[in-house]
């Protein structure tokens, strides 16, 4: 197996293992044999020289010379090609190859190739229709796959799967992975004895060389790249040993296949993305910076913990720096579609110094940019990447000045591990859910976020809009466990939900909230509305205000709401002044609970076919009740007081009429206002 170079494209992910049947090679027939070639009688120990047509019984040993070569037909077509210095034998009870030495290429009917193949200290269960299976000095077993699929299980239930044209090691003890590398065919099968040492073809070589063809394409276009790099016989599950094609001895029978270098090259260089590929020269690579044939992660940083990564890593990335001249920039990731995860990970910094596209994974993929430290946008740029989940995280304040994020098929994610602050016309556009998760605090001012849902999440600190509209197709959620405060902004969703979770105030000051169906404003400390407008369907829809353990505090703001209920901790204080309670519909309600004082100034409950009010004491002044609601008073003593305040009572200080009249003409007997005890 001559020279492999390996290609920067993409490399293979973890995959179901098939359940076809294994291959059955209790007994095959010798077809070729070149040079020494010996069976070895497992009863007697005898070796006897192979012939063409002689029967290998398992479990026989196979045992080729230098410069040897074998070929072995199996009842079920199965091909099992023999390489040079080679020592095999077969477990008919256990179904294991055991391959001591040298090198062995499986052919088969689709689903029937490989089997389980063990060497001194590595074992795993192998299918595929064409493989090469060779040793290494180190207990290691290489896996190729010339073409079909190739399926590997290791001992522990862990499955990894290669393509075409990919190579992975099975580490000894077979119970991790190990980097899946992509080889050069073409170089193979032009070098490999295994494929052209014998004189009959292959049924799959005109199957080997489509794949052929597809690299060399791939080539031609620029997307995948020759690294110049060969690949030595160790491995770890991160890693790779790396050899200059240079410094391999002349005449050498079998030269390794190339490979990338290892993530730590990649982990402590730079990268300038500023042309498509991420395998571009100027980036600059060598070393390579893609590792998708298995997941790493950025040791020693407590904020991604441990988290698992599958894609691009460099030590700090620039994209599309200024003297690039692109606007914007389109990275192509399309030779990464076969990933259902693509991480473009910076293990310091990640600066997006230009507008960016990343273009050619689907709807269903995922694409992550992460940062170790920091993640820096510079002001006014444009992000746009349309996938399944697009996710922006870093440990460092995220700061969109004047940017827009674009993900036009679904999901955006925001994560820091301290603030996230959106300013000067900052956008934030996702076709599904919106998600912003902060160590900190969250800062909005003078922003437009449009999603079909969002949630918002400080888990330590306070969400601050000034000036910000935001549009949710179906679901809005804060919560906050400080503050909460929505200063001259417009916020509009079927269904609403302001949550001052922990120790928090929520305060709305000439904000708007459109929630159609319901809006649900908590507050365990203060709760104060001034000035605003708070709207849902006058028919239908519900208006929920609720403080823990201090005052809530409802002035100047008009409130639209077939369902309204106001509870408080503490005391209420609802004051229209000038503005109007809307409610349409039999059965509208307005309910307000308190255990201490509420307090109505300026305010028409004539919508409302049904009111009630409990608290220790009521207050009430300039309200109107609609001629034939029922209302219900209750306070501590249960009595009703006329033109002052008295504690415990029922106090209707000046004007307040029930449809247009004294209201307390209408008390008790009096008609439709029940004033009563609150117990």
């Amino acid at each position: 197996m001559k020279k492999q170079a390996v290609l920067l494209l993409c490399f293979g992910g973890i995959a179901a293992i098939s359940t076809s049947r294994a291959m059955d090679l209790k007994e095959s027939k010798v077809t070729q044999v070149v040079n020494d070639v010996q069976i070895i009688s497992a009863t007697d120990q005898k070796p006897k020289t192979a012939a063409v047509n002689d029967r290998f019984s398992m479990p026989d040993i196979l045992r080729t010379g230098t410069a040897s070569r074998a070929e072995l037909v199996a009842p079920d077509e199965t091909v099992t090609r023999v390489g040079a210095n080679t020592i095999f034998s077969f477990d008919p009870a256990k179904r294991t190859i055991d391959l001591k030495q040298g090198s062995l290429l499986f052919h088969s009917p689709h689903g029937k190739g490989g089997g389980t193949i063990q060497t001194g200290s590595a074992t795993a269960s192998v299918l595929g229709t064409t493989l090469i299976v060779t040793t290494t000095p180190s207990g290691s077993l290489k896996v190729l796959d010339l073409e079909g699929e190739v399926e590997v299980k290791f001992l522990n239930g862990l499955k990894q799967k290669l393509d075409p044209g990919q190579m992975t090691f099975i580490l000894p003890g077979g119970n991790q992975l190990a980097p899946v590398i992509i080889f050069r065919l073409d170089e193979l099968t032009q070098n490999s004895l295994l494929v052209k040492g014998f004189n009959q073809s292959l049924d799959s070589l005109p199957l080997i060389q489509n794949q052929i063809e597809k690299q060399i394409k791939l080539i031609e276009s620029g997307k995948a790249t020759d690294t110049g790099l060969d690949v030595g016989n160790n491995a770890g599950p991160n890693q790779v040993e790396v050899l200059d094609v240079n410094s391999i001895p002349h005449g050498q029978d079998l030269l390794p296949p190339k490979v990338a270098p290892n993530i730590n090259d990649a982990e402590a260089a730079d990268a300038t993305l500023n042309q498509p590929s991420l395998t571009d020269a100027t980036i600059p690579t060598p070393p390579v910076h893609v590792f998708t044939g298995t997941p790493f992660s950025l040791a020693g940083n407590d904020f991604l913990n441990g988290q698992a990564f599958s894609g691009f890593v460099a030590r700090n990335i620039f994209v599309n720096p200024p003297a690039a001249g692109l606007d914007p920039l389109v990275v192509d990731l399309s030779p990464y579609t076969s990933q259902a995860e693509f991480d473009l990970v910076a293990v310091n910094n990640l600066n997006l110094e230009g507008s960016v596209r990343f273009n050619g994974l689907s709807d269903q993929d995922n694409l992550s940019l992460i940062a170790g430290h920091q993640l820096a946008l510079t002001p006014g740029i444009a992000v746009r990447a349309d996938v399944k989940n697009f996710l922006l995280s870093a440990p460092a304040t995220l700061t969109f000045d004047g940017v827009s994020l674009y993900n036009f098929a679904n999901n955006i994610t925001l994560n820091s591990g301290a603030d996230a602050s959106f300013l000067d016309n900052a956008l934030v556009y996702a076709n599904g859910k919106l998600t912003i998760n902060v160590g900190g605090n969250i800062f909005a001012n003078g922003s437009h976020f449009i999603a079909d849902s969002a949630l918002f999440t400080p888990l330590s600190g306070s969400i601050m809009f000034d000036n910000v509209t935001l549009d949710a197709n179906s679901l809005l959620i804060f919560i906050a466990p400080q503050t909460i405060s929505l200063n001259n902004s417009t916020i509009t969703s079927p269904a609403v939900t302001l949550d001052g979770s922990g120790n928090s105030t929520v305060s709305i000051n000439n904000s708007t909230i459109n929630a159609s169906s319901l809006l649900t404003v908590l507050a365990p400390n203060d709760l104060t509305i001034a000035g605003s407008t708070l709207k849902s369907d006058a028919g239908s829809g519900s208006v929920k205000l609720i403080s823990g353990v201090s005052l809530l505090s409802v002035t100047g703001t008009a409130i639209t709401a077939h369902y309204l209920t106001l509870n408080s901790g503490d005391g209420i204080l609802l004051d229209a002044s000038g503005q109007t309670l809307t409610a349409t519909g039999s059965g509208a309600t307005a309910n307000l609970t308190a255990a201490n004082l509420i307090t109505v100034n300026n305010t028409d409950f004539t919508p409302y076919a049904t009111v009630n009010l409990a608290a220790n004491t009521i207050n009430l002044s300039d309200v109107a009740f609609g001629g034939g609601s029922a209302v219900t008073l209750k306070s501590l003593l249960g009595l009703l007081n006329v033109g002052s305040s008295v504690p415990g009572d029922v106090n209707f200080i000046q004007n307040v009429t029930y449809g247009g009249n004294p209201a307390q003409n209408y008390v008790n007997n009096g008609g439709g206002i029940t004033v009563t005890t609150l117990h």
